[in-house]
């Protein structure tokens, strides 16, 4: 595509997000899913304007846009206060996952019959979407027992995606093809993969955080906000590169990073990086949405058939009944057992990079089938997931979406820690 045509396109995108995001907030509806229809009405199911051969153009915007989320998941997760948690996180994050499984798994077969179909939608059904869940709680400036579960959930939620997906799906390709399985690409593959997106992450994360340290707090504070958003997008994109280039996590890798810096410093350089970091990727996340809203067809509804209610049905059924016994199990406070599952439903991002996947290693007709039912699970998480969410955090008494401002200048951060 044309670099100037692509501009276009990025203008048109822009803009009818925005508005659109606006809409929705006027009737009480999260601004993301305002930018996800947008993107249906641009994208090939309305308009065609955007369409599938120009999403194509968009790739690598969504995939720094996706490293930008990640990272801002991993400065959230601050050591100190993630341990007071930690066993139950891990808790609830590994019983929802292997739930979720089980259950799409049990209820695809008995119904359906085909165990490598069962096997897929299981794998995929474990993932969960980090962006509209960061970009919701920035959004309400939500504080409070939930959210403190919730993402870091969500980050560790997808090394358990990572690995059963690698499992599952090399198990089905080998049913599908009357191969023998294979241990390496079934189990050391996936774990190779989610421990060197950690390592190279940490790696990162800490070269950051040691440039902050000895170069960056000596600048005064207004050029720090600009020399922390310098740092922090090169290394995200030299990760979303080192990702693509080597097959790494592209959530993993940057997730680490923002987990490794958090915990190089203090309260004022958090708030100063966050602060710049927001304020720069504000439109990036609204064509990030609109993009994910054009890559959905309204026509995967009808042809995904009862195997796509099936999928939807129970996913929600795994992942808010996994996440209430995980929560049980670890003695959770009451109002993280209630809520905690009803978060987890956004799918997005990690699942299309999923379907890529299941593209590359099923035959064509297997590949279509099980595209059309994600693609159809992903269009109601998308569009519900966001709405249940913020509804979810106004109920527990976690939103402060009109009690607190947003930070648009340095100078608004307080000088004590």
């Amino acid at each position: 595509m044309d670099i100037y045509v692509f501009l276009l396109f990025l203008s048109v995108t822009l803009l009818l997000g925005f508005i659109f995001g606006k809409l929705a907030e006027l009737i009480k509806i999260p601004e993301i899913t305002g930018y996800i229809i947008a993107g249906i009405i641009l994208g090939p199911s309305i308009l065609n304007l955007i369409t599938e051969t120009t999403l194509v153009s968009f790739d690598v915007i969504t995939n720094f846009v996706l490293g930008i989320i990640a990272y801002q998941i991993g400065t959230e997760l601050w050591i100190p206060k993630v341990r007071k948690s930690g066993r139950s996180i891990f808790t609830i994050t590994s019983v929802q996952a292997i739930a979720t499984a089980v259950i799409v798994f049990a209820a695809v077969y008995l119904i359906d019959g085909r165990m490598w179909l069962a096997l897929t939608l299981s794998a995929i059904a474990t993932a969960t979407a980090p962006a509209p869940i960061i970009v919701m709680v920035k959004k309400l400036r939500a504080k409070g027992p939930v959210v403190d579960s919730v993402v870091p959930i969500t980050g560790i939620d997808d090394i358990f995606g990572v690995i059963i997906f690698g499992l599952f799906i090399t198990i089905a390709v080998g049913l599908i093809n009357g191969e023998n399985l294979n241990f390496h690409s079934a189990i050391i593959e996936p774990l190779i993969e989610v421990t060197l997106s950690i390592i190279i992450g940490v790696i990162l994360g800490s070269f950051l955080g040691l440039c902050s340290k000895l170069f960056v707090n000596k600048l005064v504070k207004r050029e720090r906000y600009i020399a922390y958003l310098v740092l922090s997008l090169s290394t995200v994109l030299f990760s979303i590169w080192l990702a693509h280039t080597f097959a790494l996590s592209m959530i993993l890798t940057p997730m680490m990073i923002g987990m490794a810096f958090t915990n190089f410093i203090k309260k004022e350089t958090f708030e100063i990086q966050g602060a710049a970091l927001s304020n720069f990727s504000g439109p990036l996340i609204i064509i990030f949405f609109t993009l994910a809203g054009a890559q959905l067809s309204l026509s995967v509804l009808e042809s995904a058939g009862i195997i796509a209610i099936i999928y939807i049905v129970f996913r929600s059924i795994g992942k808010i009944g996994g996440a209430y016994v995980g929560a049980v199990m670890a003695k959770s406070p009451k109002v993280v057992r209630n809520s905690v599952g009803l978060c987890l439903l956004p799918q997005g991002g990690v699942e299309i990079g999923m379907l890529v996947a299941v593209a590359s290693l099923f035959p064509e007709a297997e590949s279509i089938l099980v595209s059309t039912i994600v693609l159809a699970g992903i269009l109601f998480f998308e569009l519900v997931g966001p709405i249940v969410f913020k509804k979810t955090l106004e109920v527990a008494g976690e939103s402060r979406e009109f009690e607190s401002q947003v930070i648009t200048d340095v100078a608004q951060i307080n000088d004590q820690k």
